[in-house]
């Protein structure tokens, strides 16, 4: 829906949608991630291919070219690199690629040295970013001008222009490579979002901090200078946990892990959803949607969307491309739900400068009932017996069965099929990772059941562990694909819903904090969902 100058929705014409318009490319693909910049959109289907659409004058359609891209084409230099994850920005003009291993790749517009290359030619198809080869990336946010990724180890690294101090690292000197933000080595981060001209960042420890340019508010505080070093946003976000942040060029938006959402910055359109089109310097709460749960939030340039618990989308800001779907060009200054997606699940949002794009999901399967059968493959669960498959794990032995892993696990499929590099090995090694803990996933693989947790005799830290490990084999399948396919997830499931239980005790441990970030959050949400807080655990 909305602007199509370009091509950036792909249907084959360049007129506007005011009004959600299905592609229908995609009705034989499975999309999973979607990003939107200037006039551009990137999708990942869920068997790791990218595609692009739209204004490419700064190669930000990545397909070797500047040509434009009015429809839909493959990213060919992506198709092997296993991208889990895409991150563009409200009125950006170059995408970041996030792959399973933890490496980035950026192309596109790169005049301030945003895509980290340590150089500032504009890259037409996608480079790695090599200065952060050593590091595992989980998490990444961008603008036109500068573009920060977050480490597994919760690190933050900053790159592109930083004249009003939106890099966070105490100058205003831009940088052409990736360096790290200081501040953040002692506060880990759960969520980052850029502006044009700043930086927010949702912390573990709780509330949200901000750094660069605060001309409309939009750092939530008072002050209306620049500052290059992360500051605390004022009351309320100062004492809530916040799960996820967003930003627009001049506004900023923070959604709590109850499902509120609360604004700050320009509003000259409405972007802030509070009923009126005035500034506003302090966080504000979007009382018309307190009614609902959010689950999600996108920021284009000027407006806003809101994604509910219940897959339903609520626009608001500025209309002038009917970026909205509310089947006009007028501004809105209050959150509408966009009728014509009723009575379909909405699973992941995307705003541009003036477009806006949401990815359809599906209904869950019902679990499946217990069969007999898993009491007979229980039996061969670390059975010699035909076994063809050898994993060391704390240098001991556990046997596997091909035909079993490469069916129930996506994973362990592709470093069975010769295209990862334990293909070729007689024993696949498993670092990082229990012996106990990775035989009950085997066991989870062979039976879909792990006993002990069933019969509640796993320990916390036995849990922790075995959560972070089925989201580790989830995270280029599951993230790629939807959840109700991929048998992984009720093993996540049963280890969430112990911590959920337990809470109290679980958040205690130094093992919880520890969680990867993505994980984290998820547990964070979950926990809200449900009303669970260490008060209320006996």
């Amino acid at each position: 829906m909305s602007s199509n100058a370009y091509g950036e929705l792909w249907l084959n014409d360049r007129t506007d949608r005011p009004n959600p318009t299905q592609i229908p490319f995609f009705d034989a693909l499975d999309v999973v991630d979607v990003t939107c910049g200037n006039e551009y959109s990137a999708f990942l289907c869920a068997d790791g291919r990218v595609y692009t659409c739209g204004y490419n004058d700064s190669g930000q359609c990545g397909v070797g070219s500047m040509d434009p891209c009015p429809q839909l084409v493959l990213v060919p230099a992506l198709t092997d690199k296993r991208i889990v994850r895409l991150v563009a920005g409200n009125g950006s003009e170059h995408v970041v690629a996030i792959s399973a291993n933890g490496s980035i790749f950026t192309f596109g517009f790169n005049r301030r040295g945003q895509l980290g290359h340590g150089s500032m030619h504009t890259a037409v198809e996608p480079v790695e970013v090599k200065s952060l080869s050593g590091k595992v990336i989980v998490d990444a946010a961008c603008s036109y001008f500068h573009t920060v990724v977050v480490t597994a180890e919760g690190e933050v690294y900053a790159c592109g222009r930083n004249d009003f101090g939106q890099l966070g690292t105490t100058d205003y000197a831009d940088r052409l490579e990736p360096i790290p933000v200081n501040y953040f080595a002692s506060h880990r981060v759960l969520s980052i979002a850029c502006g044009q001209y700043h930086t927010i960042a949702a912390l573990v420890e709780g509330g949200v901090v901000a750094f660069g340019k605060n001309d409309h508010g939009q750092l939530g505080t008072e002050n209306a200078g620049v500052t290059s070093t992360p500051v605390l946003i004022d009351r309320p976000l100062d004492s809530m946990m916040v799960s996820r942040v967003a930003c627009g060029y001049y506004h900023s938006i923070a959604l709590t892990v109850e499902g509120r959402l609360y604004a700050f910055g320009r509003n000259d359109h409405g972007q802030l959803g509070l009923g009126h089109n005035q500034h506003v310097r302090k966080p504000a709460l979007i009382e018309a949607l307190c009614k609902v749960r959010v689950a999600d939030v996108a920021c284009g340039c000027y407006h806003t969307l809101a994604l509910s618990e219940e897959g339903r989308v609520y626009p608001f800001g500025r209309n002038n491309h009917g970026q909205l779907g509310l089947n006009s060009q007028v501004d809105c200054c209050s959150p509408q739900v966009v009728t014509e997606l009723r009575g379909k699940v909405v699973t992941k949002l995307a705003a541009g400068f003036y477009h806006s794009i949401s990815v359809l999901g599906h209904q869950l399967h019902p679990a499946q009932q217990r069969r007999s059968l898993a009491v007979d493959m229980k039996k061969l669960v670390n059975n010699p017996n035909r076994s063809d498959v050898m994993f060391v794990v704390e240098q001991r032995r556990l046997h596997a069965h091909s035909c079993i892993l490469t069916a129930r696990c996506d994973i362990l499929d592709k470093m069975l099929d010769g295209r990862m590099r334990e293909s070729s090995l007689s024993e696949i090694e498993i670092p990082d990772h229990s012996y106990e803990v990775f035989a009950a996933f085997l066991e989870y693989l062979y039976t879909d059941d792990v006993e002990s947790v069933r019969n509640g005799q796993a320990s916390t830290e036995f849990l922790l562990e075995l959560l972070s490990l089925s989201d580790q084999y989830l995270d280029a399948n599951l993230k790629r694909c939807t959840a109700h396919v991929h048998d992984c997830h009720r093993l996540k499931q049963s280890c969430l819903n112990y911590i959920i239980d337990h809470f109290g005790d679980v958040i205690a441990t130094e093992n919880f904090v520890s969680l990867p970030q993505p994980l984290l959050q998820e547990v964070l949400r979950l926990a809200a969902r449900f009303g669970v807080s260490v008060k209320n655990q006996h």
